[in-house]
């Protein structure tokens, strides 16, 4: 249907030029009354856009682009080979140069996080797909590893999930607070460079807080802005 509303996957494809003309032009339509996702969208076309003009090695850089490239030192180095080898190899070893000056970004399972955050909201607003609310810790523990932090008190689990990493498995806890917000807690039996204390980034429409316990990983997901999911991630810690 031409008016519903674009999911989190049609954007990505919508930036990426993967759609049909007709859904993209209803997206557009859509976005006209949605500022937050139009901005969104906005800046990932930007971020092409600037990638391309590096690319280009018949002129020098637009200051703009620069610019640009220069906020992308926060975001994981290997998020950006994928449209940087879009333009070819003409440019690539000049671009490659630039991602490897830009300061580390989040640990790779953050990847595995987001992804499988978008699929428990996905799964939870499809009925053909039974949610599994039963969160039973020492279970989990005993087959596969995974030490999970004690929930608060006003956190209900509404999904709990194993989900297959080149590290092993990892298990999602889908959780709705108090207050409403949902989202998810991902651990993952790996120890990484994640810091101890949680740190928070934005991942497209969704913020995540990530940081480690010895050999354990975790990661909480959701929409809020990044420092109210890093509050929310530091109760966790101090649980």
């Amino acid at each position: 249907m031409a008016d519903r509303q674009p999911t989190e996957f049609e954007l990505h494809a919508y930036v990426d030029g993967q759609l049909d003309p007709a859904r993209r032009f209803a997206i557009e339509s859509q976005l006209t009354h949605d500022p937050e996702r139009a901005a969104w969208v906005m800046g990932e076309l930007s971020t092409r856009t600037a990638l391309g003009l590096l690319a280009e090695d018949a002129r020098p850089a637009a200051p703009a682009a620069v610019e640009q490239m220069a906020r992308l030192g926060e975001k994981p180095a290997k998020r950006l080979m994928r449209p940087v080898a879009i333009f070819g190899g003409v440019s690539l070893a000049a671009a490659a140069s630039l991602v490897l000056a830009w300061p580390a970004g989040p640990p790779g399972y953050v990847d595995y996080a987001v992804s499988s955050h978008r699929i428990a909201m996905m799964r939870a607003s499809m009925p053909s797909q039974i949610e599994a609310p039963t969160l039973n810790a020492k279970e989990i523990e005993s087959s596969t590893s995974i030490d999970l932090p004690v929930l608060p008190a006003d956190w209900r689990v509404t999904d709990v999930q194993l989900f297959p990493t080149d590290e092993g498995p990892a298990l999602l806890v889908a959780v709705t607070a108090g207050d409403g917000q949902r989202m998810s807690l991902f651990a993952l039996k790996s120890r990484s460079d994640a810091p101890k204390r949680p740190s928070a980034v934005r991942e497209g429409l969704q913020s995540v807080a990530y940081w480690r316990r010895d050999d354990m990983s975790y990661a909480l997901t959701g929409d809020a802005e990044p420092g109210a999911i890093d509050a929310r991630a530091e109760r966790l810690v101090r649980s």
